[in-house]
């Protein structure tokens, strides 16, 4: 018996896609990407939510994948990284579901640190994202 040839959708777009429309919604206005902000571009004043996919731990071909996905908000103060990395864990975690995501659960809360380069303030934290595999 053969299996059919599928694929899990792409988590970090999944991510970012649903992230924008949520924080817009929302009236927040960081950037969402999978760019980290360069010293060039980074002010104390800009916000941004970086995406990254950690990895697909569990495959259970050919119905679904678990992707590990990591958020990092980037902002100008402690208080306001952590403030956003604790919104879109909460908006990521309250994902209605449908265009390929089956469900998604928490990983790790929010953990704060400052980048060297940029003095930026950072949270980061991750979710596992359950993906529905869809026939080629």
């Amino acid at each position: 018996m053969s299996k059919p040839l599928a694929a899990a959708p792409d988590a970090e777009i999944l991510a970012i896609n649903y992230l924008t429309t949520a924080l817009t919604a929302r009236g927040e206005t960081p950037t969402v990407g999978v760019n980290i902000p360069t010293s060039a571009t980074w002010t104390t004043g800009s916000k941004h939510i970086q995406v990254a996919l950690d990895g697909t731990p569990i495959v259970e071909y050919p119905v679904m994948e678990r992707a590990s996905v990591r958020v990092t908000a980037w902002a100008g103060s402690t208080t306001e990284a952590k403030r956003l990395c604790r919104l879109v864990l909460g908006l990521l975690c309250s994902h209605p579901g449908g265009s390929g995501v089956g469900s998604i659960r928490p990983l790790t809360g929010c953990l704060p640190t400052k980048d060297p380069t940029t003095g930026a303030q950072l949270a980061t934290g991750s979710v596992q994202m359950n993906l529905r595999m869809s026939v080629l």
